[in-house]
């Protein structure tokens, strides 16, 4: 668990970085995790070192990158983006890059995580996150840890030749502490 952030059951998270470029242009060039993340353009390594660089200069995103704790294996990415600690929020971003991964308990694992960190030790009080109205896998997900849909992101992305609507999700510090009590 090299240089490992975040430790849950089944994952580690660490702070993404250049050795995982290789990993996440993969991910994101497969044809499967394009569709469901709406990718549009091919990522290549060189435009993946500058936002990495980007990403570890910025005090607005933290970016991790996921692993499992059995193999080390490359999971995927998350993140918070547009973290405001005046206001005390940020947007959640979770992408399982490798399709082996998915439909196994790994996006809900990452989401408790990043829940954690960001009440628990970032102080944040709200999370929001975007994610496709048809997405009904991850909305779950999201539903599962406490986030509430808001509202409608009409025709946000045009995906297959038509617009599609996106869900805008938030979550609040009290609510989600609420929602752990319930289930203690």
């Amino acid at each position: 668990m090299r240089n490992a952030f975040l430790i849950s059951e089944k994952l580690y998270l660490r702070p993404t970085c250049d050795d995982d470029v290789t990993s996440i242009c993969e991910g994101e060039n497969d044809p499967r995790v394009r569709e469901t993340l709406f990718l549009a353009l091919p990522s290549e390594s060189i435009n993946m070192r500058s936002k990495i660089s980007e990403w570890q200069q910025s005090d607005k995103a933290v970016v991790f990158s996921i692993f499992q704790k059995s193999d080390a294996r490359f999971v995927g990415q998350t993140a918070f983006f547009r973290i405001d600690y005046i206001s005390r929020a940020a947007v959640f971003y979770l992408a399982i890059l490798e399709p082996a991964h998915w439909s196994k308990g790994y996006g809900s694992e990452t989401t408790g995580i990043m829940m954690r960190y960001a009440f628990d030790t970032l102080n944040l009080n709200r999370i929001q996150l975007h994610v496709f109205a048809d997405n009904q896998a991850a909305i779950r997900i999201y539903q599962k840890e406490g986030f509430r849909k808001e509202g409608v992101l009409r025709q946000a992305m045009y995906h297959h030749g038509e617009y599609c609507d996106f869900w805008v999700m938030g979550l609040l510090q009290n609510e989600w502490r609420q929602k752990r009590l319930e289930n203690t």
